[in-house]
C-alpha cells in the first residue's frame, strides 16, 4: 500500500466528501476535520475555504494551515493538516491527523507525520513542532515518543511534545520513525 499525501484542492470530487462524512461521525470531536453535522452540501464551502488558508488567505483569524488528503494508493482514507504557528498554551501542535477507522493502528500516523515533517522543515523552515495528545490516548504519546518527542508540558488534559525535526531529517535523510 502507498500511502502519500495530496494536498487539498477545490477539484477534489465526491469520493473525498464522502472521507470527510465519514470522519464527520468519530467519537473524539477534537481530532475530526469537521463537525458531527457536517453534509455532502458544505462540501465545496469547505473545500475553498482549506484552499484559501492553504494558501494563506485569512479566514476568521486562522494562521495559515496546510490540509492534505491521506491516500491509500489513489483511495482518499484520511485527512491531515500542517499549521504553520501554534499556541503552546493551548491543544493543537503543528500537526493533525484523522484516518478511517480501518486504517488507524498500522503505522500509518507515523507515515503521515514524516511526511508533513519534511514539508514543515523544507518548506516552512521549522526546526522543531509541538504535538498535543489527550492524557488518555497513550498510543499517540508512544508514537510522539518513538519520533524522539520530549515532554514539555502537561496541562488542560493534555499532553504537550516537543520534536526536534529539522536535524533528524538532515542527519539521516529520513527520521527512526
Amino acid at each position: 500500500m502507498n500511502i502519500w499525501l495530496k494536498e487539498i484542492s477545490t477539484e477534489d470530487g465526491i469520493e473525498f466528501c464522502n472521507c470527510l462524512l465519514e470522519l464527520a461521525h468519530y467519537q473524539d470531536a477534537y481530532a475530526r476535520p469537521v463537525p458531527s453535522d457536517f453534509t455532502a452540501e458544505e462540501y465545496e464551502d469547505f473545500k475553498e475555504a482549506r484552499v484559501r488558508l492553504f494558501n494563506g488567505i485569512p479566514e476568521r483569524n486562522i494562521p495559515k494551515i496546510n490540509t492534505y488528503w491521506v491516500m491509500a494508493n489513489e483511495k482518499p482514507i484520511g485527512y491531515a493538516t500542517l499549521k504553520h504557528e501554534v499556541d503552546i498554551n493551548k491543544p493543537g501542535g503543528h500537526f493533525g491527523c484523522c484516518l478511517l477507522k480501518e486504517y488507524q493502528n498500522k503505522g500509518i500516523g507515523s507515515i503521515v507525520s514524516y511526511e508533513l515533517s519534511k514539508i514543515a522543515a523544507r518548506e516552512i523552515g521549522l526546526e522543531a513542532v509541538i504535538f498535543t495528545s489527550k492524557n488518555e490516548n497513550v498510543q499517540s504519546q508512544k508514537s510522539v515518543e518513538k519520533m524522539g518527542g520530549e515532554l514539555i508540558d502537561i496541562h488542560d488534559g493534555y499532553h504537550f511534545y516537543r520534536v526536534n525535526i529539522k536535524d533528524q531529517i538532515e542527519e539521516r535523510g529520513r527520521t527512526k520513525w
